[in-house]
């Protein structure tokens, strides 16, 4: 898990504008981190979840609850919740820093990518498949100031990634579609929660979408996303 980590971090620090910050909440730092940019790691002693799929969810919604408070005691902005497995665009900060204010932007387009193939699959309405799925304007208010909190008061906290664009439309401040791929879902590492792996998808429907939206895993794209094999970045623990 810790090179997924590794991977991760270093992705979203690769940004072309330093105009971003990363928050990292975590029971341990995963370590070989300490280069990256604008990076603030919060450790604390999370309990550990039961093997669970319910109980890994309570786990991250916590941590993703700490990351906010961190988030507004610097000044909330543009917030992405990232999954601790995925890889993300190089292009984000500079394209929120460049584009007109708005309420944020939805992946509806973006890339899943089975570990050790050299193949990316485009995949349309992508926010509901991937947690990396979404770049959401917020006050201060949208963000808790402590632990003790109730999660239902704050709508990044009871709205996931299936949700978030319809509620953002419901209260008057919709997402706006991210006009190129901004993340890659990662499977097949052996550490998603969801079990999802592509290749394990069997119909002929399936096969020719393979063929049309399959993507080829260029010496660009790896670039563009930090998708190096994991075996760059050391041990797995």
């Amino acid at each position: 898990m810790q090179r997924l980590s590794r991977r991760t971090l270093r992705s979203i620090a690769q940004q072309t504008s330093n105009e971003f910050r990363i928050i990292l909440v975590c029971n341990k730092s995963p370590g070989g981190i300490q280069d990256l940019p604008n990076l603030t790691v919060i450790e604390e002693p999370f309990p550990l979840p039961e093997r669970t799929t319910t109980a890994r969810m309570t786990d991250k919604w916590s941590k993703v609850k700490r990351g906010l408070i961190a988030a507004r005691e610097q000044g909330a902005g543009y917030i992405m919740i990232c999954d601790a497995d995925d890889c993300v665009s190089r292009r984000l900060a500079a394209f929120c820093n460049a584009a007109p204010p708005c309420s944020g932007w939805s992946f509806d387009r973006a890339f899943v990518h089975d570990e050790n193939s050299r193949w990316l699959f485009l995949r349309d309405n992508f926010s509901q498949l991937c947690g990396t799925s979404a770049i959401v304007w917020a006050e201060l208010h949208d963000l808790p100031q402590s632990m003790e909190q109730r999660i239902d008061d704050f709508f990044l906290l009871c709205h996931g990634h299936g949700v978030i664009s319809d509620y953002m439309v419901k209260v008057g401040r919709p997402l706006v579609s991210l006009p190129f791929p901004g993340a890659v879902y990662c499977t097949g590492t052996g550490e998603n929660d969801s079990g999802f792996r592509f290749a394990n998808w069997r119909s002929r429907r399936l096969a020719l979408q393979k063929l049309w939206k399959s993507r080829y895993l260029s010496k660009r794209r790896i670039a563009e996303f930090g998708l190096f094999p994991l075996e760059c970045f050391g041990d797995s623990e």
